[in-house]
């Protein structure tokens, strides 16, 4: 009965046109007001947004200065209208949204504004790796080694939304459920930091643990600096990164350290034995 579902707008792939249904007040209120719609026939219980990204190249989207303003007017505008979507069913409606944490992404919005429509902010602290082109890095690290500050993590993240002022007590820390795979070139460093020559399948956490972990020529590693485990195949130069359950531990105790709203990961099915879900749980006490 606590269950709470969102309708949730958005993703990588359907981002495509966010620029342009917010690009007049009249388009964002239009915007707004179909989604409020929705969640009313359905009983719903709010409105998430995976804008990817505004003001910046996603996946072949449109993308325009002026998003940074009408992404802060979208939530706006969803705020005032399920408001008086309260007012019909006396029942309270979520605003939240999925970020990245990157100082690109900071710049091309205005989340120190945002944030006041906002219930909860997800933090997509996961595929770090993809920024890099030129080396095998960790996906869902949770710090930046010190050597290498130019390296994203979740913490580094967490620190960039800090410094605009948005409330850490709305920022909901993500979580990957799944690994990612590069073929490197050398096996030094057990593959870490490696010159990558082709990505490979990584696979859900469950698959994983299951079969790859410690078996068929895969080494279990840990980087103790970055809090985050990786596998690597030194004969076919494999490399994975991924999360465990010492990662996702380490992560509840900064989600409670730091008082943080919780955790939230990506995806359900990539865990289907419920191994990282289970250690979450375990971490704040809903077992």
């Amino acid at each position: 009965p606590n269950l709470k579902i969102l309708i949730s707008i958005g993703g990588w792939v359907w981002s495509k046109l966010f620029s342009d249904a917010v690009l007049s007040d009249t388009s964002t209120a239009n915007f707004a007001q179909s989604a409020v719609d929705i969640v009313s026939k359905f009983n719903l219980d709010g409105v998430d947004i995976d804008w990817e990204y505004p003001g910046m190249r996603g996946d072949s989207n449109v993308f325009r200065p002026k998003d940074r303003t009408g992404y802060t007017n979208l939530f706006k505008n969803l705020r005032e209208k399920l408001e008086d979507l309260e007012k019909q069913t006396n029942k309270k409606y979520l605003v939240t949204t999925a970020i990245g944490g990157s100082v690109e992404f900071l710049q091309h919005t205005q989340m120190e504004l945002a944030q006041e429509y906002l219930d909860y902010i997800n933090l997509m602290s996961y595929d770090f790796d993809d920024t890099y082109d030129n080396m095998s890095a960790h996906h869902s690290n949770l710090y930046t080694p010190q050597a290498m500050p130019y390296i994203y993590s979740a913490d580094a993240c967490i620190k960039n939304l800090k410094k605009v002022g948005v409330k850490l007590s709305k920022v909901v820390l993500g979580i990957g459920f799944y690994g990612k795979g590069k073929i490197v070139e050398s096996a030094d460093n057990n593959g870490l930091y490696q010159i990558p020559i082709r990505p490979v399948f990584g696979g859900g956490y469950t698959y994983l643990k299951d079969s790859i972990v410690n078996q068929k020529g895969y080494v279990r590693y840990w980087d103790s600096e970055s809090q985050a485990p990786y596998l690597f195949n030194a004969e076919n130069k494999i490399f994975i990164t991924y999360d465990d359950e010492e990662s996702v531990k380490a992560k509840c105790l900064y989600i409670k350290k730091f008082k943080l709203a919780g955790a939230m990961f990506w995806e359900y099915f990539s865990d289907k034995k419920l191994y990282l879900l289970k250690g979450i749980n375990s971490e704040f006490g809903y077992d």
